[in-house]
């Protein structure tokens, strides 16, 4: 299924997740012997698998952008993060608190949760390998990359803020000054810092080594070695392991940069892409599974509506604010806007935070995020390859 779907899905012109997800359907109602939700799974266990997921699929865009660090390149994908996604936030936070009725840690964690980017399911939409040339970086699949990346660095702290809104039962008892220095501040700065210097060291060891060791340093095995070993490292610190991931793979290459070198690691790239490939397909059959268990009852016509208009209005009007002068045409300003993709990494700020506050309408927030990433991966996965197609042969850049 790995290998030969995303060939028919290609054919297709669908994302490959989305008869994937039908076969999750298919092998939960058959009966298949693996331990199903019911429907329900722990926080924990959903927190660690969805953790490893995401940690694999962030080192592979870091990898994929590379090579790139002048910040003419990052005006317009930070534009998504500065004004897209605080403007989305906000409006997800008041139709969860005014609408939906949800107290406000709640609100604020559904926010959180559903803001960024999902960098796994958004993976086909993604830089490929042959977009790896010096057009890549004013393409709609390079906003998409570099967005997905870095996202995480302003979601996090939100988590982190309804966590000790959950927990301190008012406002008033969170300390501002300490949220805004420490989960905010000092935990990105030294994600990026930690997963950074981390890619930067192995970029120089590759160019110290001589040629005829060159197999063994860039053999496709450490790409998934140092997602792991920058994400503990960034732990270790108390730190963003998930920005330290993403800014590992960007600085994996910084010496071809250097030396005005335009190739990739492409060895550990292609490797990092099929576990990457491998764990989607995974996910999206328990997904599937996760969907027919009955997660879903816990929601309602306000949830339903909820979520699509997240993914249909709010999401494409914040991110077409958010592109404002930048020079692209309104088609593709619309269209960048549309694809705020939803998928694992939402399930893992949810059952974190589950799993670290006390909230009082988990099984509905589980019900809407399952929602939100149900809408997606059908209205996306459908659309998307076909989206990108088009702009790849009408208006390239």
């Amino acid at each position: 299924m790995m290998e030969y779907l995303p060939i028919v899905a290609d054919r297709l012109k669908i994302s490959y997740t989305v008869p994937l997800l039908f076969a999750g359907v298919f092998f939960y109602y058959v009966g298949v012997p693996i331990e199903w939700p019911t429907p329900l799974w722990p926080h924990k266990w959903v927190k660690i698998v969805t953790e490893v997921i995401v940690i694999i699929s962030l080192m592979s865009a870091g990898l994929k952008i590379g090579l790139q660090y002048e910040l003419h390149y990052w005006k317009k994908p930070l534009r998504l993060i500065h004004t897209s996604m605080p403007l989305y936030m906000l409006g997800i936070y008041l139709l969860a608190h005014y609408i939906l009725h949800f107290d406000n840690p709640s609100s604020v964690l559904l926010a959180a949760v559903c803001a960024p980017t999902d960098p796994v399911l958004a993976s086909d939409l993604q830089l490929q390998e042959d977009d790896l040339g010096s057009r890549k970086n004013t393409g709609m699949r390079y906003l998409l990359t570099a967005e997905a990346g870095i996202n995480d660095g302003v979601a996090f702290p939100f988590v982190f803020l309804a966590i000790l809104w959950s927990k301190g039962g008012s406002f008033q008892s969170i300390n501002l000054l300490e949220w805004i220095g420490y989960y905010f501040t000092y935990k990105i700065v030294a994600g990026v810092v930690v997963g950074a210097l981390l890619g930067y060291l192995y970029s120089l060891s590759i160019e110290k080594i001589k040629s005829r060791y060159d197999k063994k340093v860039l053999s496709g095995f450490v790409g998934v070695a140092m997602a792991f070993l920058s994400f503990a490292s960034a732990e270790l610190v108390n730190s963003y392991g998930f920005l330290a991931a993403f800014c590992t793979g960007l600085f994996a290459q910084y010496h071809n940069h250097v030396k005005g070198k335009d190739n990739h690691n492409s060895e550990i790239l292609v490797f990092n892409e099929e576990v990457e490939k491998l764990l989607i397909v995974l996910w999206t059959l328990l997904f599937g599974g996760f969907l027919a268990s009955g997660i879903l009852s816990y929601s309602n016509a306000a949830s339903i509506g909820t979520a699509l208009f997240l993914v249909f209005i709010l999401r494409p009007v914040c991110g077409r604010l958010g592109l404002a002068g930048t020079g692209y045409s309104e088609k593709k300003k619309w269209a960048i806007g549309y694809f705020g993709i939803k998928g694992v990494g939402s399930f893992f700020y949810l059952a974190y935070a589950l799993h670290e506050g006390q909230f009082s309408n988990g099984n509905e927030l589980y019900a809407l995020v399952s929602l939100l990433v149900l809408i997606s991966i059908f209205a996306h996965g459908l659309t998307g390859p076909r989206v990108i197609d088009y702009f790849d042969k009408n208006n390239p850049g």
